[in-house]
């Protein structure tokens, strides 16, 4: 099956002419309009979106180089498709030719043509606009691979940088942002803190309710360490049971009041899990970076040891170093879980 014939408008003053024109492409199977001046054309080619335009250079009103001028214009707005411009005049001298290919006409046909000329020229600028179809359409699948690249390269990231169960950072996000944040601290002078949690009594929560009680309470308690920590603060899963949270441009005492706004949080309500309410707590140690500090680690074991400390005392208890390097309770009031 041959290609559908691409549709051709004719712009040109002279009726004879026009009349000629439309009567030779319309016997060579081409949908032809034909207009007497450009701005009379204007519009209907705007409606044809692509196709070819045969227009006479000396008309009234608006002539062949001002229509041409005007497609370009269209066509750069993508207001238009792609429109392959023949120029028809009686006289093409050198510098009409330049004039008329600079003003962005693709071709010149001068009067009085020859027929098999006109349809040869035609069939070239078929084949042009073909050209840009494909090349446009090539255009748009590359767009569309790309995209779907970007958008395939940002789910891997999400997937290499995420904890599968809880989406937060995984271990190795978190402790390479917290180098990150330590580094920037570090250079601007500011503080910086962490935060170590760890859900009380998991082993007993999987032992009592089972495994997969288990990780709906670890997304739970996620979603509130997400939830309640700053928008500047980093969230990760270490592992297990133990979260970390960092607090850049955050002293020991902002950190203790992020982890007591966590575990109040936390031990609000119990986490739902079919029929079930769970009731869970977490324990914290919060800790601040100072001079006895030299590295991300270090502050990280510091948390641990606070951490510890509150898994000591009690549990559901938020521990920090004082003034003096002691450790601490931060409050003697124990939030009770809900029931």
């Amino acid at each position: 099956m041959s290609d559908p014939r691409s549709s051709i408008i004719i712009v040109d003053d002279d009726a004879p002419t026009r009349k000629l024109l439309q009567r030779q492409l319309a016997a060579g199977g081409y949908p032809v309009q034909s207009f007497g001046d450009g701005r009379a054309a204007l519009e209907a080619i705007s409606d044809m979106g692509s196709g070819l335009v045969i227009a006479d250079w000396i008309m009234p009103v608006m002539d062949g180089l001002e229509l041409c001028h005007s497609i370009r214009e269209l066509e750069a707005m993508q207001a238009l498709g792609s429109i392959y411009f023949i120029m028809l005049t009686a006289c093409a001298s050198p510098a009409q030719t330049v004039e008329g290919l600079n003003a962005g006409a693709n071709d010149y046909l001068t009067k009085p043509y020859d027929p098999d000329e006109l349809l040869a020229r035609i069939r070239v600028g078929e084949r042009f606009l073909r050209l840009q179809d494909e090349l446009r359409q090539q255009t748009v699948e590359f767009q569309k691979a790309n995209l779907e690249l970007l958008m395939l390269s940002r789910r891997l990231d999400e997937l290499a940088n995420s904890d599968v169960l809880t989406r937060l950072a995984n271990r190795r996000c978190i402790l390479e942002r917290f180098a990150t944040a330590w580094e920037s601290a570090e250079r601007d002078g500011r503080p910086i803190s962490c935060l170590m949690l760890d859900v009380d009594r998991f082993k007993k929560i999987n032992d009592t309710y089972g495994h997969e009680a288990g990780d709906a309470v670890l997304k739970g308690v996620a979603d509130r360490v997400r939830g309640t920590a700053r928008r500047a603060d980093l969230c990760g899963r270490l592992g297990g049971e133990e979260f970390v949270v960092i607090l850049p441009n955050c002293p020991r005492d902002g950190a203790a009041s992020v982890a007591e706004r966590i575990r109040g949080a936390v031990c609000a309500k119990p986490v739902h899990y079919r029929d079930k309410l769970i009731p869970v707590t977490v324990s914290c140690g919060a800790a601040e970076r100072t001079e006895r500090e030299t590295s991300p680690e270090e502050l990280l074991r510091q948390a641990d040891d606070l951490l510890y400390a509150a898994k000591a005392g009690g549990r559901n208890q938020t521990w920090v170093l004082d003034a003096d390097g002691q450790p601490h309770v931060v409050t003697q009031v124990t939030i009770a879980p809900a029931e």
